[in-house]
Order: C-alpha cells, then sequence, then structure tokens
C-alpha cells in the first residue's frame, strides 16, 4: 500500500500536469509552441533514468532510490509553484522528471521483492488499475482547481501529497537490494540521455529556427547518429543497459514498434485537444480536465475488457477490429466546430480511450510472447521505455503543429474577416499585429474599423473560432492518416499458430480401432 502510494502520487502530479499547460504558457506569455518546454524538459530526465535507475537500485538499494526520489520530487513541486520566471519553471520541471525516474521503476521492482511469482498478477493489475485511476482523477481534479486558485495550486498539492509519501514509504517499505553488477554502463546511459534529448526537441527546435535550418538539421543527424551508436554498443555489451539485441526478434520488434506509434498518435491528438478544448469559447481548464478524466477512464475499462478477451481469441484479429474505432472518431473530428457541445467531445474522448487501453495488453503479450525466459524482465523494460518515448514525442509534435496550423488559419482567417467587413488591405500588417497582442493599437486602422462600423473584438472573435475549428480538423486529418498506418501494420502481424493436438498414445489408438 506504501508502494502503490508513492506511485499515485507521481502519476497524480504527472496528470496535473496536462490541463495546466495551457494557462502556464498564457502565464509566462509564452508562444503556443514552447509550451512543448514544459513536457520536454520532464520526459527527457525521466526516459533517460528509467532504465538506470533499477541498476542503481540493486546496487544500493532499492529504498534508497524511492526515498530519494520522493525528495526530489516534493522539492522541486515546491520550486515550481514558486517560480518567478519560466526558466526556474523548466529546472523545477527537469528535478521532477528526475524524482519520478528513481519512483516508478523502483515501485514496479517490488512487486517481484515483495509477492510470490503466482501472486504477482494480481499485485500489477491493482498497481496498474491503481496508476489509471490516479491519471483520471488527477486531471479532473486539476481542472477544476487551476480554474478556482490558479496553475501553482497544483504543485503547492503535489508537494504536499509527495510529503505524505516519503513518510510512507520512511515508515512502512523495507530496505531490498538485488544483484550487483560489475560494472556500470556510462557510456549507455549518456547514449540514451543524447538520443532522447535530440529526437524530442526536433519538432521545438524546427519551430523555433525552421525545420530545414542548420540547427534543425544538425539536430536530427546528432540523433541519428546517437540511434546507431546506441545500437552498436549495446549489442556488445555483456550486461546491457538496454537490451537492445531483443529488437533483432521480428514479432517483439513489429509489437514494440506498433505501441510506440500508437502513444505518439493518442499523444499528439490529445495535447492538441488540450489547448482545443481551453480555448474554444466557453471552454476552460475544468472542461480539458473533464476531457481527460473521460478518456483515462475509457481506458482503464478498454485495458481491462480487452486484456481477458486476448486470452481467448485472436489478439491479431481483436486489434484490427479495434483500430478502425479511431479511424472512425477522426473522421467525426473533422466534422466538428469550436462551438460544438462538450458533451459530444466527451463522448469522442471515451471511445478514443478505450481503443487507447485496449492495445497496450495484446501487444504487450506479443512483444512477451517472444523473449526468452531468462531475458523477461529486460524484455519488458526495454518494451516500457520504447513506449514511454511516444508520449513526449507525441505530445510535444502536438504541440507545435497545434501552433503551426492555429497561426496559420488565424492570420488568414482574420483577413479574410477584416476584407468582408471592408476593411483595406493596406492595414493588414497593422491587423495581424493587432491579432497578435488581442489590441489595436495603429490610429489608421482604428479610425477605418470605426469609419466601417466595425469593431475589432467581432473580427477577432470569428477569426479565432474559425482558426480553431480548421486546425483541429487538419490535426484530425493527420492523426486519421496515422491510424490508418497503424491498421495495416496490424495486418503484418503474422497470424497466432494453433497449439498442435496432443499426441495418441499406441493403446489409445488399439482401443480405438477395436471399438470401431
Amino acid at each position: 500500500m506504501a508502494l502503490v502510494f508513492g506511485a499515485f502520487v507521481a502519476i497524480e502530479a504527472m496528470a496535473f500536469q496536462a490541463p495546466a499547460i495551457p494557462v502556464i504558457s498564457q502565464h509566462f506569455e509564452l508562444p503556443t509552441y514552447l509550451a512543448g518546454l514544459i513536457l520536454l524538459t520532464f520526459y527527457i530526465a525521466s526516459a533517460t533514468l528509467y532504465p538506470i535507475v533499477g541498476r542503481l537500485a540493486d546496487q544500493y538499494g532499492r529504498k534508497k532510490m524511492l526515498v530519494i526520489g520522493m525528495i526530489i520530487f516534493t522539492v522541486s513541486e515546491v520550486a515550481a509553484a514558486i517560480a518567478t520566471d519560466f526558466t526556474i519553471f523548466l529546472i523545477a520541471r527537469v528535478f521532477q522528471g528526475v524524482a519520478v525516474g528513481f519512483i516508478l521503476p523502483v515501485a514496479i521492482a517490488y512487486i517481484g521483492v515483495i509477492f510470490p511469482p503466482e501472486k504477482r498478477g494480481m499485485a500489477s493489475g491493482i498497481f496498474s488499475s491503481v496508476q489509471a485511476v490516479a491519471a483520471m482523477s488527477g486531471a479532473a481534479i486539476a481542472g477544476y482547481l487551476i480554474l478556482q486558485y490558479g496553475w501553482p495550486i497544483i504543485y503547492w498539492v503535489s508537494a504536499a501529497l509527495a510529503f505524505l509519501g516519503l513518510v510512507v514509504v520512511l515508515l512502512f517499505v523495507e530496505e531490498s537490494k538485488g544483484e550487483k553488477q560489475s560494472s556500470f554502463d556510462f557510456i549507455g546511459m549518456l547514449l540514451i540521455f543524447v538520443t532522447s534529448t535530440t529526437l524530442l526537441s526536433v519538432s521545438t527546435i524546427g519551430k523555433m529556427f525552421g525545420f530545414f535550418s542548420p540547427y534543425t538539421i544538425m539536430t536530427v543527424i546528432v540523433g541519428i547518429v546517437a540511434v546507431a551508436l546506441l545500437w552498436i554498443y549495446e549489442n556488445r555489451m555483456k550486461n546491457p543497459l538496454v537490451e537492445l539485441s531483443l529488437l533483432k526478434i521480428r514479432l517483439f520488434s513489429m509489437a514494440v514498434g506498433i505501441n510506440l506509434l500508437i502513444v505518439a498518435t493518442f499523444m499528439l491528438f490529445i495535447y492538441c485537444m488540450n489547448f482545443f478544448t481551453a480555448s474554444r469559447p466557453g471552454g476552460d481548464t475544468s472542461q480539458t480536465g473533464l476531457f481527460y478524466m473521460f478518456l483515462y477512464g475509457a481506458s482503464s475499462i478498454g485495458g481491462l475488457f480487452v486484456g481477458r478477451l486476448a486470452d481467448k481469441f485472436s489478439g491479431r484479429s481483436i486489434l484490427i477490429s479495434i483500430f478502425f474505432i479511431p479511424i472512425v472518431i477522426m473522421f467525426i473530428f473533422t466534422m466538428i466546430s469550436a462551438t460544438t457541445s462538450f458533451n459530444i467531445i466527451a463522448a469522442l474522448a471515451v471511445c478514443l480511450g478505450f481503443v487507447s487501453g485496449a492495445n497496450t495488453p495484446i501487444l504487450m503479450k506479443f512483444a512477451l510472447n517472444q523473449v526468452p525466459k531468462e531475458k523477461l524482465a529486460a524484455g519488458a523494460g526495454l518494451f516500457s521505455f520504447i513506449r514511454d518515448f511516444g508520449t513526449p514525442l507525441g505530445s510535444v509534435s502536438g504541440i507545435v503543429l497545434f501552433s503551426t496550423f492555429k497561426d496559420s488559419a488565424f492570420k488568414e482567417s482574420l483577413l479574410a474577416s477584416a476584407s468582408k467587413a471592408g476593411i483595406s488591405s493596406e492595414h493588414s500588417a497593422a491587423l495581424l499585429a493587432a491579432g497578435q497582442t488581442g489590441t489595436v493599437e495603429n490610429s489608421a486602422l482604428a479610425e477605418q474599423l470605426s469609419t466601417s462600423g466595425v469593431s475589432f473584438e467581432s473580427i477577432y472573435s470569428v477569426a479565432h473560432v474559425t482558426s480553431l475549428t480548421s486546425t483541429v480538423h487538419t490535426i484530425a486529418y493527420i492523426a486519421m492518416a496515422l491510424f490508418a498506418i497503424i491498421l495495416f501494420l496490424c495486418f503484418l502481424i503474422p497470424k497466432e499458430k494453433k497449439a498442435p493436438a496432443p499426441a495418441v498414445a499406441p493403446n489409445m489408438q488399439i482401443a480405438e480401432e477395436t471399438l470401431s
């Protein structure tokens, strides 16, 4: 219970973050695309540490790593709450990622320490259910708290929960150690860090400097080189930090790759909806929180329901069946607008969340069934590491795409609305400048608006609604194409072979012939 509570705190804090991103970016006066840094800094730190902390915990003590993580978590949450500028806030986010990197892998490892093999399934199920409840409740609670008290409240609440979790761990968790490794793979750790940092930063750097700028191209090149070096180096290590050799198994690599693409696609669309829901007329952080609550709630149900079906029916057939659903959902999203009822959006979120949770048990089963028994832990770790890589990849890319399409559509719509209202094209530059600030500072433009009998607020409002609608349509088409690719890849998964019928003993054959 102590460990479950510690993990609950970490997941709850991660879920708190989702509805807060649009509000935090407004508070620090950030362009929308730079809001991705709030996620990027966190996930680079946590993703790099996931495969590392387990080995450190085996050598120096699992409770020690857990306590260090809870202390860092508490302090970093307070630092984020009192941050006076964005740089300090980002540093706090880095340490929050470090803390989660210490907490989650160790809490999962304790399942194998505390429970015998025949009870680990039950313990894992409870642990996963608590994570789903934390994600579901965290988003809904955060949306309400932010609306009432402002964004810092979520970090104060997280700090209080983390401190309580620290006390619980200190009192009730016993120390545990594993086998010591002869050496630690520092080069592997460095390569994982470089790979994560470069590949996850490409979309943000591309938006800042241009997708064909020297900075973006160099980032891509460094990332590709780091991946190649990581592959070569880890395959030559006796005790690699990440068991990349398992990717040579075709079905394992297919399951991992499909899962990565699924997670990235879902996160891309979900984080676009984050800004869409909060920015549309009548929208706020409470609606964003409810959107996530419906999504994660349906995801937990989908995982439990399909997890049982996967043991009775063909996992390949189930995957093919369920991935028609998000394609249909994305098609429906191409027909909604910024003024569509939230109830319709929530219903679509439920359907999308169900598919999000339903695919993981099947793909994990496919992957782990291909792993040798002595490498099951390593296989699970690699599956989780690559899957979790999809979260920042998709979410940061989604924020950048939303920012890019929204800005472009807003400018186009603003100029079109002004032209219909009789505003001369010579005022276009002043109009676009006013669109950035929300106020008209150009006297000539103000006079033209007054003469035409049109308020800037009405033109701005129309352009805002039109651009939000256009953006969600474009993102939905992109997600639809990605889901179609996922569906195609599911058809390429080999069909499961039926278990051979048990051999008939010779004496049974004689008996059957006699009876005949």
